[in-house]
This record gives C-alpha cells, structure tokens and sequence, in this order.
C-alpha cells in the first residue's frame, strides 16, 4: 500500500489488489450494460470537462468488499451510504477535466477508483492529482477523500476501463 498525503489528505493506493482475471470479468460485465454518455451533476449534462461512457455495476459482493476497504482504512468518517459502483469507458479522445466529487447536495467524502484495464492496452488517461499520475497497474484500488480535485487525462490509443464508486456520511471531528 502507498499513501500519498495532498492538502492533508491521504490518498491510499493498492497496487494490483483484484486480480487480473476479476478485473478482466467486471470488464465483460460493465460491457454487457447500457453504456450511457457520462454528463456532470446530479442531472447528468453534457460537459465539455467530460467525455466517457458510464453504466453502472450491481456486483453486490464487490460493492461489500470496497466498502469494508474503504471504511478499514478511514476510520474518521462516518459513511452512512455506499453509491452504486460505476463502469467507465473512456476511449480514444475521452477524458474527465479537473474536478471534485464532493458538494453540497451529494454529500460525498470518500472516492473509490479501481483500474481495470491492463496499462498496456491504452495511452493517456491517467488519474491525476495535482500533477503526478497515480499508478496504472491493472487491479489497482485508489481510495481518496472526495475533496480532492482531480482528473482523467484524454486517451490517446486504446481503450482505458475503469471502476468508481463514492460513499456520503461524514469526516469525525
């Protein structure tokens, strides 16, 4: 596990977590979904600081295993809810800019991304804080407080597949 402190926050990394063959099984499942143009905001709408495709994942037992993750390694914060885990696709051209996952109205404090595809398979489309690029390695399980700005560079070869799911409750004083 890597932690990189940003702001005073810890970004937890888990390099190559979920093997390479579930990763390569939630691919299939996430591709057997409506894939729907990903928008921004509560009522979805086309951004130009987006372009990916989006369908969302009901693996029950995942779900229950990042969450058990995610609340094991912050115990400051009080999640009260776990969102359904999204499938992204980004292919040649996507990106999603600089943002933050957190506001007012979603109330989320942690972000969950996992990487699915092989980083061999794909250019750019890196996850980025600040200015470094997290690790690419296929299975990889970044969790972050939804603060935290950052971004999906542009793809520019292949296709880049990619897990995210976000959890609302609140940081212990």
């Amino acid at each position: 596990m890597l932690i990189h402190g940003i702001r005073d926050c810890m970004i937890q990394v888990f390099k190559e977590l979920i093997p390479k063959e579930v990763c390569n099984l939630l691919i299939e499942e996430g591709l057997t979904r409506p894939q729907l143009n990903a928008g921004i905001g509560e009522d979805n709408l086309v951004s130009e600081g987006r372009s990916t495709k989006i369908s969302f994942i009901g693996n029950q037992g995942l779900k229950d295993y990042i969450h058990q993750l995610a609340i094991s390694k912050y115990e400051s914060y009080d999640i009260t809810e776990a969102e359904d885990i999204q499938f992204a696709t980004y292919n040649v051209r996507d990106f999603y800019g600089w943002h933050v996952d957190s506001d007012a109205i979603n109330k989320r404090v942690l972000s969950v991304t996992i990487q699915l595809s092989d980083p061999k398979d794909y250019k750019g489309g890196n996850l980025v804080f600040k200015v470094d690029p997290m690790e690419r390695a296929q299975g990889t399980v970044i969790i972050f407080p939804s603060n935290i700005r950052h971004q999906v560079t542009r793809v520019t070869k292949g296709t880049r597949y990619s897990l995210v799911q976000w959890f609302k409750g609140n940081e212990r004083n």
